[in-house]
C-alpha cells in the first residue's frame, strides 16, 4: 500500500487514540510524597528511594532540588528533574514535576530555612525552558496524559503556612497567580493538573488561592479518624469540585511526623471518586537522626503499602490499551502503524 494513500487512515487512528488516551488517563495515583528523596542518609545522593518502590508506584513525586532559584541554579534543577524524569519513563511510571524551583523566588533565614517564596518576574520564562526541554527529551506529550510520563505539576508545598503566599484582600496572592499562570499559560503544560498540599490548619487564609489548584491536599500527622475526617470535609466545602490529595504520615521516631493507621486512607482512594492521589510521607529513612524510619524499614508498613500500590498501579495498567502500552514501554501507535503497514 502507498504511503499516501494510508494517510487518511493514519490520521483517523491518531486522532482516535489521542482521544483514547485522554479520556483512558487513570485518575488513581499511589506514590510516596517526595519519592526523590535518598532512600537512607547512609546511601548518598545515588541512593534514590525510587529504585527500591518503583515496581509498586504509578506516580514518582519529584521534589528534591539544590535550593537556588538564581538562573544558574534553576539549570542544576532542569538538569537534575530530567535525569529523574528518564528513570521514571525506563521504569515505566508516571511523574509529577516541582514547579516552585522555576517559579518562585526563594527567600532563606540565616539558617536556610525559606521564610518567604516570593514573586519571579522570570517565571513564565524559566518555566517555558524547562516545558519545552521535557518536550524535547519525550517526557512530556502535550494533551496525552496516559502515554506521557509527566502527568502533573507540584507547584508549591504548604502555600497556607508562614511563607508569604497567603491571600491578600481577599483575593489570591499575587506571587502564587503568578507562578500558576506561568504554568497554566504554557501551552506545554496548560492541560497538566496543578497539584499543591496545604496545611491541615488556615484554610481560610487561602481560600482564594486554593480555588486556583486542580488537586489539593493537607498533611496533619497523628489525628483521630474523626478529626482527620472533619478537616477533609472542610477542605471540600473550602475548594469544592476539585481531585484530594490524602497523605497518611508514615514515618516512626522523627520529628513531627507519626505512623498513621493506613483504613481511612486506603478506603478513600478506593471509594471516593474524587480523591486521586494516596501519597504516604514518607518512604526514606535516617535523615533527621539514626532513629528516623519511613516505610522502607518499617516492615508491616511496607507490606501494606507496597500491597495498596501493587493494586493502584495494576488499575492503571489494565484500564485500557493505552496505558497496558504505557506500563509495558511499548507504542501501541507504532504497532498499529505496523499492522496497516503489512
Amino acid at each position: 500500500m502507498k504511503f499516501e494513500r494510508l494517510l487518511p487512515a493514519l490520521t483517523g487512528l491518531l486522532l482516535c487514540s489521542s482521544a483514547m488516551s485522554v479520556q483512558a488517563a487513570t485518575q488513581k495515583y499511589f506514590g510516596y510524597f517526595a519519592g526523590d528523596t535518598v532512600a537512607h542518609a547512609d546511601t548518598g545522593q545515588g541512593g534514590l528511594g525510587f529504585f527500591e518502590m518503583k515496581d509498586h508506584i504509578n506516580l514518582y513525586s519529584i521534589l528534591a532540588w539544590p535550593g537556588d532559584t538564581s538562573p544558574s541554579g534553576k539549570q542544576v534543577t532542569m538538569s537534575q528533574v530530567l535525569d529523574k524524569l528518564a528513570a521514571a519513563k525506563a521504569a515505566h511510571v508516571h511523574a509529577m514535576v516541582p514547579a516552585f524551583p522555576f517559579v518562585f523566588q526563594a527567600v532563606r533565614e540565616s539558617d536556610g530555612r525559606i521564610s518567604c517564596w516570593q514573586n519571579d518576574p522570570t517565571a513564565a520564562a524559566s518555566w517555558s525552558s524547562f516545558s519545552q526541554a521535557m518536550v524535547d527529551q519525550g517526557y512530556l506529550i502535550p494533551g496525552d496524559p496516559a502515554r506521557s510520563t509527566v502527568v502533573a505539576v507540584y507547584i508549591v508545598d504548604e502555600p497556607n503556612g508562614d511563607v508569604c503566599l497567603n491571600d491578600v484582600n481577599g483575593q489570591a496572592n499575587p506571587s502564587f497567580v503568578n507562578a500558576m499562570n506561568a504554568v497554566r499559560q504554557d501551552s506545554r503544560t496548560a492541560s497538566l493538573p496543578i497539584a499543591s498540599i496545604l496545611t491541615g490548619k488556615g484554610f481560610d487564609k487561602f481560600f482564594a488561592g486554593m480555588k486556583l489548584l486542580d488537586w489539593v491536599g493537607f498533611d496533619e500527622y497523628g489525628d483521630s479518624d474523626s478529626k482527620w475526617s472533619h478537616t477533609f470535609a472542610a477542605l471540600k466545602q473550602y475548594a469544592p469540585g476539585k481531585k484530594y490529595i490524602v497523605v497518611p504520615g508514615a514515618m516512626q521516631g522523627c520529628s513531627n511526623v507519626e505512623t498513621d493507621s493506613t483504613g481511612r486512607f486506603f478506603s478513600a482512594i478506593e471509594n471516593d471518586p474524587d480523591v486521586t492521589w494516596l501519597a504516604p510521607f514518607a518512604w526514606f529513612s535516617g535523615l533527621s537522626g539514626s532513629a528516623c524510619k519511613g516505610v522502607r524499614d518499617l516492615p508491616s508498613l511496607r507490606s501494606d503499602y507496597t500491597s495498596e500500590g501493587l493494586k493502584i498501579r495494576a488499575l492503571q495498567c489494565n484500564s485500557s490499551a493505552v496505558d497496558q502500552s504505557f506500563c509495558a514501554g511499548t507504542s501501541d501507535v507504532s504497532s498499529w502503524m505496523n499492522l496497516l503497514l503489512e
